[in-house]
């Protein structure tokens, strides 16, 4: 007969972690990405929300939804605080030729009728803020000029070249989507009829 030594019980395996370090490192995951979220839209402040549903692409006989963006002085500009007014939108940018050559045209069209309850919004395409006040400032444009730096709320709105004017009556429905470069011309035979 053997001598047999009495077996000693294996030592018992901790357990993984507790599910409390599991816990908190999620929590610490979704805080970190949270502040990622709020921190990456720098000047931006998009409304993309209208009645609980995402901006649609602008339609003519459609109303466009609200939005806000940034203007140039940091102050937040919103599309229904012209509402009553005709407001041509014009999506621009420093590095476009033809947004630069109609300029001159959009703003003697907007000192002519601006006291007509008409406004022009220019949108800038992701120029940088100092970059598009300075091309504000020289060429001396006094329309409003609002900041969309990942050219997200245009991308929403269905906008995919520059220049695109977006036409909205006083009711705040599209009556036009001019894609190119606008003339005086133009201009008079898009927006006059909806001035009288």
């Amino acid at each position: 007969m053997k001598d047999t030594l009495p077996m000693r019980p294996e030592p018992r395996r901790r357990p993984g972690p507790p599910i409390l370090l599991f816990i908190s490192g999620g929590l610490l995951l979704v805080f970190a990405i949270g502040l990622l979220l709020v921190n990456s839209g720098g000047a931006l402040q998009l409304d993309l929300s209208r009645g609980g549903s995402a901006i649609q692409p602008a339609r003519i006989g459609q109303p466009l939804s609200d939005f806000s963006l940034q203007d140039l002085d940091d102050e937040t500009g919103r599309l229904n605080d012209y509402r009553g007014q005709v407001v041509l939108i014009n999506a621009w940018a420093v590095w476009c030729p033809p947004c630069v050559a109609e300029m001159p045209d959009l703003q003697a069209f907007y000192q002519a009728h601006r006291a007509e309850n008409f406004t022009i919004l220019g949108i800038n395409a992701g120029d940088p803020s100092s970059k598009a006040a300075a091309f504000v400032s020289q060429q001396g444009i006094t329309f409003p000029i609002l900041l969309d730096p990942n050219v997200e709320l245009l991308t929403s709105l269905g906008v995919d070249s520059f220049p695109t004017s977006i036409l909205i009556d006083a009711d705040g429905m599209v009556r036009s989507i001019h894609i190119g470069m606008y003339t005086a011309e133009d201009l008079d035979a898009a927006i006059l009829p909806y001035l009288r």
